[in-house]
């Protein structure tokens, strides 16, 4: 949006025209549309009110499974965790979580950090939980989320 605006800006103020130029024609007819169909497109602003109020926001930290369970006791065994691409999707994470049951982490390449492993655990979806553990799978997304930590982030976002 930003991009669009400064455009418009920048060529309000270059040739003190308005955004449809003179050489709007000339571009109908190579990109062959009807001028009737590209007219308003072409007189279409980009409005201010879009643009967000004061400095831009840092991006929230996106971390893979095991980037999480590195920051929990005992590698995140016995915690539960759940990708925030569920809850976008309407799912409730306390009905749809994965409880760690054990972790392999292993370092990636010289860096002393864990990013990389297998998991297992137990799945609880729709408020069901399954019999057995099983493979956590696709760990290394990064969508990752503790449930206690979202829980504690909703609590800040409703005070």
């Amino acid at each position: 949006m930003r991009g669009c605006l400064r455009l418009a800006r920048t060529a309000a103020t270059r040739s003190r025209q308005p955004l449809l130029s003179t050489r709007a024609p000339a571009l109908l007819a190579s990109h062959a549309l009807p001028a009737a169909a590209a007219a308003p497109l072409l007189r279409r602003r980009c409005s201010s009110a879009a643009l967000p109020d004061g400095p831009p926001q840092p991006a929230p930290t996106r971390q893979n499974l095991f980037e999480v369970a590195r920051e929990l006791p005992k590698y995140g065994v016995g915690s539960k965790v759940f990708r925030s691409g569920w809850t976008r999707n309407g799912y409730d994470p306390n009905e749809h979580h994965w409880q760690i049951t054990r972790v392999e982490l292993w370092t990636k390449g010289d860096e002393e950090q864990f990013q990389r492993g297998k998991a297992w655990g137990v799945l609880t979806w729709k408020g069901v939980t399954e019999a057995g553990e099983r493979r956590v799978r696709t760990p290394l997304k990064k969508e990752w989320v503790h449930l206690r930590d979202a829980q504690a982030g909703r609590a800040n976002s409703a005070a």
